[in-house]
């Protein structure tokens, strides 16, 4: 596939992930954070499975792996996809849309930094300046501009668990550019997706069991979004931009997540703060000045 062609496939990868921020908002409203993601990735999962049987046909069925890689995948879907996307369901319960966005976009320096400790790729004294804005920038996010919430450490707690589940995405793109580049990415993000169904489920039978299923259509409408093009098509778009491209190169188009968001804000009816402005340019700057370091 030319290049020309990942990168706009990873641009309505971006657009497809802004969009999530908003659906999960709605989806939250009816229905708790472990609920939600079960069915969002149940339905990604059936996406994905469907894409490669058209793939493989019956090849599907005799496809084995070993332990280790099967270890790897396991690893992938708890990193990338239950503790990140239990940690964004929970954070938007009480951090805007946009400040999840903003956050998310320091994805490029923590998986710099993750890769200089797993994959012992060394980074310059310009990236490491880059790293260091965009973290700056995130603060002030962080902060809504007030330093003396940093002085005393007052964070919102929902935008720390955004920042977690960047890390935890972050350290997943890690386990799969270095033990997971040999298996079709189709195939390996049917699995961890599967993989994440599972725990998802295991977590919620107690939410399942006391909160009817809602039924309105925002609620159904969100969970459809997040589920076929949030995480099916999503994920398979990104985790295979990020075997042939490289982690870092794919991670570099979460900068246009909070552009997008944005953009969706005026849909929503999220407010733009100055806070939000102020620090996400900076954070932009530094992930902009990272690439040129490159």
């Amino acid at each position: 596939m030319k290049k020309t062609t990942l990168l706009l496939l990873l641009l309505l990868n971006m657009f497809f992930w802004a969009g999530n921020f908003y659906a999960v908002k709605i989806a939250l409203l009816s229905y708790g954070p472990m609920s939600v993601a079960v069915l969002r990735f149940l339905l990604g999962a059936i996406v994905l499975l469907l894409v490669i049987y058209y793939q493989l046909g019956n090849q599907l069925f005799s496809l084995k792996f070993s332990k280790k890689e099967w270890w790897y995948m396991f690893l992938t879907s708890f990193t990338g996809i239950f503790i990140a996307m239990y940690c964004f369901n929970v954070g938007l319960k009480t951090t805007s849309a946009i400040n999840g966005s903003l956050i998310v976009s320091t994805g490029p320096a923590i998986t710099a930094i993750l890769s200089y400790i797993f994959l012992k790729i060394k980074l310059n004294w310009l990236q490491l300046i880059a790293i260091i804005i965009s973290f700056i920038g995130v603060t002030i996010v962080l902060v809504d501009g007030n330093i003396s919430k940093l002085l005393h450490l007052q964070f919102t707690i929902g935008d720390v668990y955004i920042l977690i589940m960047a890390t935890g995405f972050s350290l997943s793109q890690i386990i799969v550019s270095k033990y997971l580049t040999h298996i079709d990415t189709t195939v390996m993000t049917t699995i961890t997706c599967a993989m994440g169904v599972g725990l998802f489920a295991l977590f919620s039978i107690p939410e399942f069991m006391t909160t009817p299923i809602p039924t309105d259509i925002a609620f159904w409408t969100s969970i459809l979004f997040m589920g076929i093009c949030g995480t099916g098509i999503a994920y398979a778009i990104y985790f295979y931009c990020v075997v042939e491209l490289g982690a870092t190169t794919a991670t570099l188009f979460l900068n246009l997540i909070p552009l997008f968001t944005v953009l969706l804000a005026f849909l929503f009816g999220e407010a733009l703060l100055l806070s939000q402005l102020i620090g996400g340019s900076i954070t932009i700057g530094g992930l902009l000045l990272f690439r040129y370091a490159r």
